[in-house]
């Protein structure tokens, strides 16, 4: 099917994808009859696994009784990752911290934060990643260019506009799409 293609439920709702249109019908849709569930030992049910787990994880008070971690702190965790990560980068307590300096002084508790001040931010980096518009205005991300020339940029004469047949118009299409559930009157 070419990806303009919709996916209509018998409760109205439309859909670009096969698949989000059968999660609709398999989780949330009023018309369906048999929804799977997934239930919780603490009797709370969900619409989707991911959901549960997440609920498990951090609210159910069955499973954060036998999952808690606990710091020297005092500070307390669900999982085993967030316990490493504030040991190795917030517990006051911890004599060693992983710490990633910058040349500038900056420092960060992440590889990656520091990476992402080297492309955009630090001051003594010369290569700087820049996306560079017409206008004079300058993007650190090619997606915040694109964005800026579909959306503001004064010098674009044509605006990419997705119009609705009830008159609004709007500058993304997941914007329309949002709109066309929720709102539009048509």
């Amino acid at each position: 099917m070419p990806k303009t293609s919709k996916h209509k439920c018998e409760c109205g709702s439309i859909f670009t994808q096969k698949y989000s249109l059968n999660r609709h019908k398999q989780t949330t849709c009023r018309l369906e009859p048999i929804k799977i569930r997934f239930q919780c030992e603490c009797g709370r049910i969900f619409s989707t696994k991911s959901n549960l787990y997440k609920h498990r994880r951090t609210s159910c008070q069955l499973e954060l009784d036998k999952i808690r971690l606990t710091c020297e702190c005092g500070s307390i965790f669900t999982d085993k990752g967030g316990l490493v990560k504030h040991r190795q980068t917030a517990c006051p307590l911890a004599t060693v911290k992983i710490r990633f300096t910058c040349q500038c002084g900056r420092v960060f508790t992440q590889k990656c934060h520091l990476g992402h001040h080297k492309r955009t931010a630090c001051p003594l980096e010369t290569d700087k990643i820049r996306f560079p518009c017409e206008c004079g205005s300058v993007f650190t991300q090619k997606g915040g260019l694109t964005k800026h020339k579909r959306t503001s940029c004064s010098l674009e004469m044509i605006k990419t506009r997705f119009p609705c047949k009830c008159g609004s118009t709007f500058t993304q299409k997941s914007d329309l799409v949002k709109h066309k559930r929720t709102a539009c009157t048509l």
